[in-house]
């Protein structure tokens, strides 16, 4: 009995040390080696350009970076627009014509005549402006160096006392001309409460105001009796050229509308409302091209949004204001002189051109205020301000860093509160400088300028030296 108990005890302990078929250890496996995951290197200009338009998003009115954009000039739905003159591409067609056409021009100076057009001022070549310090209209020859011909009367020449602004991105404002005389659109925010002798001054230009048209419509209307354009002489090409005929009949559905005026500034209006910068490196760079823009002109939009406070003065697509702006936030004192501190400036600065927005409006607090502009397209020429005080994107850029004014009756007091002296480095000037000159430049503004003209004239001027200048002989 004893040794079949031993046996038991035995069998039961080898059982337990074993565990059994069932409960034998599993083999240790060591643990597989496992590959870190792949990281990607982030592209350094994607990295820019998404820091770029974060710091975008914080300064566009709206909150986006997409306010900067410009639309196509054929997306008429997304440009600014006179609810009274809706943009078509029959009237945008006829205003182009209309707008380089030397055929219609009239005057005092015999030898002119047929000779000029709007773009003698601002044409397609220096940035839709002109290209010199005074733009010349009647009694001018020549292109590339325009001047007034010989022996004419001054009195008959017609320029102007302030330089010619650009109609580039001009869709984005809501009045016209240095001190904002031109506009009264329903609903428009900027010339209301002006006293209405100031606003619609009979027997001057600024009667068309009473049409109720936004800046670009009436500022056309005006030019177009300013600088002696034959639009209701019944003998006028616009009314005997059958090619114009079948346009305005296309834009109108009659091909001599009773108010011809009219009808042919609201094509001319409608036509310059397309002219945008939408081919610049900035559009491209804002539209997802990382590539369109250098480090040094990335880093000068930095500036310009950023430290620079540029943004503040120059914001909304045109980088002028905004739509909707106010007329305190369109009109600013920065100083600049007049046109009459150059010896050869035909006529005179008057106080009411010298006072800016202050000769218009007759408010104390306008005096030497006068337009933000648009900053695309600047390198196109050598002018800068409302005088031509300035002969370089750079002059203008140290003056900014200054904030010393020029102009002899403005105190550093009475500039605009944002206009104030700036810290910036060298480097951060070459930056913003670069910026400006070549983010900002469409190279393709010729494709806003026709080939020929019904009348068979050289577009834009059609002077025998003119003709000569742009290849028209």
């Amino acid at each position: 009995m004893k040794k079949l108990l031993t046996v038991a005890v035995s069998t039961a302990l080898l059982s337990a040390c074993s565990g059994g078929a069932s409960d034998a250890p599993s083999p240790i496996v060591a643990d597989p080696v496992t590959t870190p995951p792949t990281v990607t290197p982030v592209d350094p200009a994607v990295e820019a350009r998404d820091n770029l338009l974060t710091l975008l998003d914080s300064t566009s009115t709206i909150g986006s970076y997409e306010e900067y954009i410009l639309p196509d000039s054929d997306d008429f739905d997304n440009i600014p627009q006179d609810p009274s003159n809706p943009i078509t591409a029959e009237k945008v067609a006829l205003g182009k014509l209309v707008y380089h056409e030397t055929g219609i021009t009239e005057g005092d100076i015999a030898s002119s005549e047929g000779t000029f057009s709007c773009a003698s001022c601002h044409n397609a070549q220096n940035g839709f402006k002109s290209g010199i310090r005074q733009g010349i209209g009647e009694g001018g020859i020549g292109f590339d160096h325009r001047m007034v011909m010989e022996g004419v009367d001054l009195a008959h020449v017609d320029v102007q006392p302030v330089t010619s602004p650009t109609v580039l991105n001009t869709a984005y404002q809501e009045v016209m001309l240095w001190n904002g005389q031109f506009g009264n659109v329903i609903g428009g925010v900027v010339n209301v409460g002006i006293d209405e002798e100031r606003h619609f001054t009979e027997g001057t230009p600024k009667e068309a105001n009473l049409r109720n048209f936004a800046g670009l419509e009436t500022q056309a209307v005006a030019g177009l009796g300013v600088h002696r354009m034959g639009t209701n002489n019944p003998n006028s090409l616009l009314r005997t050229n059958e090619t114009y005929r079948e346009m305005y009949e296309a834009a109108y559905g009659v091909a001599e509308p009773d108010d011809m005026l009219e009808a042919t500034a609201l094509a001319i209006a409608a036509y310059e409302r397309t002219i945008l910068a939408n081919q610049a490196p900035f559009q491209a760079y804002l539209k997802g091209d990382e590539t369109a823009m250098t480090e040094s002109e990335v880093a000068g939009a930095e500036v310009f949004f950023g430290k620079g406070n540029c943004y503040a003065c120059h914001n909304g697509p045109a980088l002028s204001s905004p739509v909707g702006a106010m007329a305190d936030e369109v009109f600013m004192t920065v100083g600049f002189h007049d046109l009459d501190i150059w010896e050869d400036t035909v006529g005179e600065v008057n106080d009411a051109t010298r006072e800016g927005r202050g000769g218009f409006t007759g408010d104390e607090l306008d005096r030497f205020k006068f337009k933000v502009p648009p900053l695309y397209n600047l390198i196109d020429t050598t002018v800068f301000g409302h005088g031509a005080s300035f002969s370089s994107v750079e002059d203008v850029v140290r003056y900014k860093v200054a904030a010393v004014p020029q102009h002899p009756q403005v105190e550093t007091y009475d500039l605009d509160y944002r206009f104030t002296p700036l810290d910036l480095t060298e480097d951060e000037i070459t930056n913003l400088v670069a910026f400006l000159e070549n983010s900002l430049h469409d190279p393709e503004l010729m494709r806003y300028v026709p080939e020929s003209l019904p009348s068979g004239n050289c577009p834009i001027n059609n002077d025998e030296v003119s003709r000569q200048e742009l290849g028209c002989d």
